[in-house]
This record gives structure tokens, C-alpha cells and sequence, in this order.
């Protein structure tokens, strides 16, 4: 169990992390709208977008991903709030995949 005094700065760290996950995936949003913009010329073009997105992605699964530890270590001392806040990319991320994946079968 964690110190009454520590639950703050815990809290503090959690919160970082998930709004610099969420800054990340947010950021991968124009990096693919600007890629589609680019859909009238050649296809290089087009995969930079593409490729920036993944890459904005993949670095806001690090920072989501410790999070998420972090906010199941701490669970019971963690105020109601952060544990959502902390976990949320996770679901995210992990609901965008089921709706990919259902898309996959029923197509």
C-alpha cells in the first residue's frame, strides 16, 4: 500500500502519462488527414502520412502503456478520476481494435 503523502505525486505521474498518450494519438489524426490530401499525387507522398501516424501512434503506446501499470499497481489508492483517466488510452486503443477487427469479419 502507498503513503498518504505519495498518492499526490503518484497521481501527478499518472495524469502525465495519459495526457502525453492522448497528445500522441491526437497527434497521428493530421498526420493521416494530411497523407489522404495527398491522394492526387504519387504514392510516396502518400505513405508519409501514413508512416508518421503509425510512428505518433507507437510513441503514445509508451507512455499508455505506463500508465496503465502504473494506475493497476496503485488501483485501491488511486482516486476514481485518475484511474480512468489513466486507463483510457488503453481502452481506446484497445476498442478501436475490436471495431477493427469486427470490420474485418463482417466485411
Amino acid at each position: 500500500m502507498v503513503a498518504a503523502t505519495d498518492i499526490g505525486a503518484i497521481s501527478r505521474r499518472l495524469r502525465l502519462r495519459a495526457i502525453w498518450a492522448w497528445t500522441f494519438f491526437a497527434s497521428a489524426v493530421p498526420a493521416v488527414i494530411v497523407g489522404q490530401g495527398f491522394v492526387g499525387s504519387s504514392e510516396r507522398l502518400r505513405d508519409v502520412g501514413a508512416v508518421m501516424a503509425l510512428i505518433f501512434w507507437l510513441f503514445g503506446m509508451i507512455p499508455a502503456i505506463a500508465a496503465t501499470i502504473g494506475a493497476f499497481r496503485h488501483w485501491d489508492a488511486l482516486p476514481d478520476r485518475i484511474r480512468l483517466l489513466a486507463v483510457s488510452p488503453v481502452l481506446a486503443v484497445s476498442f478501436s481494435f475490436s471495431l477493427g477487427l469486427l470490420a474485418l469479419v463482417f466485411a
